[in-house]
């Protein structure tokens, strides 16, 4: 390749026209923005999550963020469930054909101790969908992005980071998540697919954390808390022709965050 053609490479890279997106939990917060931004750059997306009006909300933003106003693919379901995760990959290959990159990004947060009765309940709930499904939808999903030499984008946590009083949970199915990408990156690479994860920061999406994420900014070297849009910015950059050469990295946003957290960072009682 001549450097002239590396350069229109480079200038090109943010364009997904052509290629078509799966992003689980994509009916809002850091999902949602995912696929818009996708919308945007021209790719064909998938929204899907459990609540049909949040759904349908984000899918009419993303429809009138693309360039030839592609109409998104709408999928209700609960990722909980082995059938829903299976239907949300059927009916994109179904509707679309192909798929070149999967976003693992539907998770739950949730706080528990140990000892607590029903912490193994808890972390059965968050393993069902941070870890079984995202691992569900990849092994579906490999002979379709074999045939695009696709991308397989797993979204962690700065938090899991940091041991945490009260997080084993939440933090057992991050770190896993990591742990996944490192060794799909090896086993999927002779298959010309890069595995990577990117783990966010604290970001003002969250639901239910409102107050206390905004208390967060002063722990934050950068001065504020993270956007959505800043974690669509890195998915995108790995999911790109830029990141061709990259698989198995965690690309950590989270304006260094993780350099200023201690073991009870995550208690809300504590900020």
């Amino acid at each position: 390749m001549s450097s002239k053609d590396i350069y229109e490479e480079v200038r090109n890279s943010r364009d997904f026209t052509g290629k078509v997106v799966l992003v689980t939990g994509s009916s809002g917060g850091i999902g949602g923005q995912i696929v818009k931004l996708f919308s945007a750059l021209g790719a064909s997306v998938v929204v899907t999550g459990r609540r049909e009006d949040r759904i349908k909300e984000i899918a009419e933003e993303t429809h009138e963020l693309s360039p030839k106003k592609l109409k998104p693919l709408e999928v209700v379901a609960d990722l909980a469930k082995d059938a829903d995760v299976e239907r949300v990959f059927n009916e994109t290959v179904k509707t679309f054909n192909r798929l070149d990159v999967l976003v693992n990004n539907a998770g739950v947060y949730t706080t528990a101790n140990v000892t607590d009765n029903d912490f193994m309940d808890i972390l059965d709930k968050l393993e069902r969908v941070d870890v079984k499904a995202s691992l569900q939808l990849i092994r579906l999903s490999v002979p379709y992005l074999q045939k695009t030499n696709g991308s397989i984008i797993n979204i962690g946590s700065t938090i899991s980071e940091r041991p945490q009083n009260s997080g084993l949970a939440y933090d057992l199915v991050k770190t896993s998540l990591t742990k996944m990408s490192e060794v799909l990156a090896i086993e999927l690479a002779p298959q010309g697919i890069r595995v990577n994860t990117v783990s966010a920061g604290l970001v003002e999406s969250q639901q239910g954390m409102e107050d206390w994420v905004k208390k967060c900014a002063k722990y934050t070297p950068l001065g504020r808390i993270g956007q959505p849009i800043d974690i669509a910015k890195g998915v995108v950059f790995l999911a790109s022709t830029d990141a061709q050469f990259i698989t198995g990295h965690n690309l950590v946003i989270d304006g260094g965050l993780k350099y200023n957290m201690d073991s009870n960072f995550v208690n809300p009682n504590i900020i």
